[in-house]
């Protein structure tokens, strides 16, 4: 505004004198200099178009209801690893914590406080409830394969297996009579009683015999040769044809083992009664099946029966492995079902102790996946549909209804590169359920240029 006022005094100056206007080199400095400012200040710049501003209401919390309603369960089961979600059957609020805990571990009655939403308020409603024990024991074992040698004394507890979901001893009696002097197939019908009163019953036969009987063998079916179970179960672009190897097997020539077809392996890392011991032939059996450029797991034979003893054992693997690439998820394996009343504990602590061995693997930098038979899948472990699972189950083709990553289909596999027979695995890398842990961070394995082969270990 300033400059505009003065150009018009100028020009009232030039009308009232009559001169022409004088070059503006012939002004004073300081008049110039204004002259300057005013033609550099008449031209605007251009200036962005203003942002349009939308309003946008903020978020709210559901309103609050005028009756408040919480329906729940006032009895559940013991060691039934509820959530609030689960225990909660109905309500007209919002849950502010669902994957909250309930205890369900002890037998009795116990209160549960589960904090909701009453609009932008948080209440809580304070839940009574109970803890029943009302699943009966099972049998692990329904003798099948019992046999006792000729002579020896009689003890049903080591021919059967059994366990509880909650107690960690029941009781067991028996129908029938069985004569060790005497060779013969005596049935037998046994009875489990927990401590809350339920009872499982089986009816089975114990053969007495100088030596086992061949039908009680260890295999599983007809001897399957390699080339036939890959065609038949991993011929597709995204499958592949495995075995599982320990120190059982012994020298394993890898190289041929892989001429024959076989792309992937899994190998036994440990065994542990308490305390980890490696398998004799894991570091030859690592070394070598890298340079023979096959894919390469390890499992963990467990048979522990502390949480403490499991996290320990998932600590020895991972600075055993030292960060070294696997191609699959660390396998845990405890199987030891027909003595499973001798470990003193519930069949719930089990799935506790591959918990805390899936997260102290974890911890560690591997993912864990569970070994299992299909018995055991539905019948002992808890939500096996949320854990990564190699199934074992050796049939032609499987029922088992669940997710599974891997599957062992029979331990009766002959294949170039092994003297003995052999547990088969088929893998498909494009499962739909599961996608390996990438595990390009980690250093590649420094393979052996000679692999040390190891004395066979001897097991009993």
């Amino acid at each position: 505004m300033k400059n505009k006022n003065l150009l018009a005094g100028i020009s009232l100056l030039i009308l009232l004198t009559g001169c022409s206007v004088q070059d503006t080199s012939q002004q004073p400095e300081e008049e110039q200099l204004e002259l300057t400012e005013t033609e550099t200040m008449t031209t605007l710049p251009e200036t962005e178009p203003e942002t349009e501003f939308i309003w946008t209401d903020p978020p709210t919390e559901p309103p609050a209801p005028d009756v408040v309603f919480i329906n729940y369960m006032h009895t559940v089961e013991a060691n039934s690893n509820l959530t609030v979600e689960d225990f909660i059957t109905a309500s007209n609020v919002t849950l502010k914590d669902p994957a909250q805990k309930v205890d369900t571990g002890r037998i009795g009655t116990f209160e549960i406080t589960v904090p909701y939403l009453y609009g932008q308020e948080t209440r809580e409603e304070v839940c009574s409830y109970q803890v029943k024990d009302t699943t009966p024991p099972l049998i692990l074992n329904d003798g099948a394969s019992a046999w006792i040698k000729t002579g020896e004394p009689f003890d049903l507890r080591n021919l059967i297996g059994y366990g509880d979901n909650y107690d960690t001893a029941v009781s067991l009696t028996y129908d029938g009579e069985v004569d060790t002097s005497v060779p013969g197939t005596y049935m037998l019908s046994a009875h489990l009683i927990d401590n809350s009163g339920n009872q499982s019953t089986c009816r089975f036969s114990v053969i007495v015999a100088d030596e086992k009987p061949d039908s009680l063998g260890s295999g599983s079916g007809e001897v399957i040769d390699f080339a036939d179970f890959k065609k038949q179960y991993a011929s597709g672009i995204h499958d592949f044809a495995g075995v599982d190897i320990s120190s059982w097997q012994g020298y394993v020539d890898f190289d041929a083992l892989k001429r024959a077809g076989c792309e992937f392996v899994m190998l036994r890392i440990a065994k542990s009664y308490g305390t980890p011991e490696e398998d004799n032939f894991f570091e030859y059996n690592f070394n070598a099946a890298k340079e023979a450029g096959m894919k390469v797991g390890v499992y963990f034979y467990s048979a522990d029966n502390d949480e403490t003893q499991v996290r320990q054992a998932a600590d020895w693997i991972a600075e055993r492995l030292n960060n070294e690439k696997l191609d699959f998820p660390v396998a845990f394996d405890w199987e030891d079902f027909t003595n499973f009343q001798q470990y003193n504990i519930n069949l719930h602590d089990l799935n506790i102790f591959y918990q805390a061995f899936k997260d102290q693997m974890k911890q560690n930098g591997y993912e864990t996946m569970l070994y299992s038979s299909k018995y055991y899948l539905d019948n002992i472990w808890e939500k096996p549909e949320n854990e990564t699972v190699w199934l074992a189950h050796y049939a032609e083709q499987t029922d088992y209804t669940g997710k599974y990553y891997m599957w062992q289909r029979c331990n009766t596999g002959r294949v170039a590169g092994l003297d003995e027979l052999a547990d088969f695995d088929v893998y498909t890398e494009a499962h739909e359920e599961y996608s390996v842990q990438e595990t390009s961070g980690l250093p590649e394995l420094p393979v052996s240029s000679e692999p040390v082969i190891p004395e066979t270990e001897s097991e009993s």
